[in-house]
């Protein structure tokens, strides 16, 4: 896990965060990324990030903002209870590609790019796709 890093807001940012959340109020609950190219075209000197934070509720795929000097800038950090902390995703990272047909746990792969679509897999393990495959035989 990485260490928290605290969102600067400079007040035209901050503003901007502050209209949008008055828009779409809780509706800006997984829409991070829409919400980024949004704020971007509005701020085309910030540089979107994607990754994942960590919350109260755990890893969370998520997209945010940074500044030239590296400060976090979240259109939709609103959505995360308590504190939050930001992992950029690099190539080979793991993320969320779906559910197991089998046990219903979420299914973590790595992947080179975040603009692919990612690999699909049935199962979580070698475990359950052998307990899937008895079913369909």
């Amino acid at each position: 896990m990485t260490t928290p890093v605290r969102p600067a807001e400079p007040a035209t940012y901050a503003d901007w965060i502050a209209r949008h959340e008055t828009t779409h109020g809780s509706s800006v609950f997984g829409r991070c990324r829409e919400s980024v190219v949004e704020m971007r075209a509005a701020f085309p000197e910030l540089t979107e990030v994607r990754g994942h934070v960590w919350c109260t509720w755990g890893r969370r795929g998520h997209a945010w903002l940074v500044d030239g000097a590296g400060n976090i800038v979240d259109p939709t950090r609103a959505q995360f209870p308590g504190p939050v902390e930001y992992e950029p995703w690099k190539p080979g990272d793991t993320v969320r590609v779906g559910k197991c047909m089998n046990c219903g746990d979420d299914i973590w792969a790595p992947v080179q790019t975040l603009d692919a679509e990612p690999p699909r897999q049935s199962s979580c393990s070698p475990e359950c796709e052998t307990e899937l495959m008895r079913e369909f035989a």
